[in-house]
């Protein structure tokens, strides 16, 4: 299956430079800062359940506070995970731009 082209093809090492910060700062570092606050929000929600399940006497109410509060534990562990990868892939970026800045500085 084929696909249009997202950018153009690269055809000098300034224009590869360029394009690798693009992805770095309109990619990565967005996508890191969106999963930090999404991480909080879940860390939020996890505290809010904890404390619902204290607040009702009813069994099956508590039951479904816990799980609540369990699978935004959850979550936060998924979330981090992801994390990781998406600093990783910042790092790969900033090792290729390093690279591609020192081939353009020996020319």
């Amino acid at each position: 299956m084929s696909r249009e082209r997202v950018i153009v093809e690269i055809e000098d090492l300034e224009q590869a430079l360029k394009l690798e910060e693009t992805v770095k700062t309109g990619y990565c570092d967005p996508i890191a800062e969106n999963l930090l606050v999404w991480i909080a929000v879940e860390e939020d929600l996890a505290s809010s359940y904890g404390k619902l399940t204290e607040k009702y006497s009813q069994q099956e109410t508590k039951d479904a506070m816990r799980e609540l509060h369990n699978e935004s534990k959850r979550n936060i562990t998924k979330l981090h995970e992801i994390l990781n990868s998406v600093e990783e892939l910042g790092q790969a970026r900033n090792r290729r731009r390093e690279l591609i800045a020192n081939l353009i500085n020996s020319e």
